[in-house]
């Protein structure tokens, strides 16, 4: 199957450069890859160096910033970047608090969402999704649950009720980012079975969060890890998870 890494980072000034990932992508039999730039950036020059030297394996989401009424929007899409970077319940320091989100739709970006529960059950992101229904949304690190959620994980719920907007889709992370190391994760708790559930495998999409993955399972456990997790479900719908969810989603040049 074809399989798309939905969230890397890449960057001379942090983290690493783009030559890493490709690195571990190829040992791991990761075919395309999702830039997320990092946050405190709003540089995307890297990025569009990067979409120029891969232009068949990337796709890339920039951060703007706070201020922007639209313009580096614009700037930034006409190098070729395909999405941003927008908090669940980010509010523009601009005439109009939702010029960024309200350019994203025109520009047909897509937007990257970091969020928590609390912040996708929040008052600003409900205006978002009522405003702007067709603006593709990806939430970002399945929905910021962590190792922190207690059961019977009462907010983690009403936040997946979210599922209903057809244009939102979820991240599905390393499992290091919600169950205790070390690796092999022995406790693992029910989010990513709850997020596939709640969502299906058609509006989930696998995202390693490297390099920050380094520092706990490691890149490719992140992947093996839930494809084993996932082994009862069919092969179809693994391919949606790993793959084709994020290549109907993320506007990749090429075949």
């Amino acid at each position: 199957m074809i399989i798309v890494d939905t969230h890397c980072h890449a960057g001379l000034n942090k983290y690493e450069p783009i030559e890493t990932l490709l690195y571990h992508m190829q040992q791991s039999g990761v075919d395309r890859a999702v830039l997320i730039q990092h946050q405190g950036t709003t540089d995307n020059s890297y990025h569009v160096e990067c979409l120029g030297a891969h232009p068949d394996q990337l796709a890339s989401a920039m951060i703007v910033e706070s201020t922007d009424d639209g313009e580096r929007m614009r700037y930034w899409a006409d190098q070729g970047l395909v999405g941003i970077r927008l908090s669940a319940n980010s509010r523009a320091e601009a005439a109009d608090p939702l010029v960024q989100w309200r350019t994203a739709a025109e520009l047909n970006l897509v937007v990257s969402a970091p969020s928590s529960p609390s912040t996708l059950l929040s008052d600003e992101f409900a205006e978002v999704v009522s405003l702007f229904p067709d603006l593709q949304i990806v939430i970002e690190h399945l929905g910021g649950v962590g190792t922190d959620a207690v059961p019977p994980y009462d907010e983690f719920k009403r936040a997946l009720a979210l599922a209903k907007h057809p244009n939102l889709t979820i991240k599905l992370p390393g499992f290091g980012e919600f169950c205790n190391l070390p690796y092999p994760f022995e406790d693992v708790p029910p989010f990513a079975r709850m997020v596939v559930e709640a969502f299906g495998p058609q509006r989930v999409m696998w995202g390693s969060d490297f390099p920050p993955v380094s520092s706990r399972e490691g890149y490719h456990h992140s992947l093996q890890f839930p494809i084993d997790h996932f082994s009862d479900l069919s092969e179809e719908e693994r391919e949606w998870i790993f793959g084709r969810t994020a290549l109907s989603v993320w506007q990749f040049p090429g075949p």
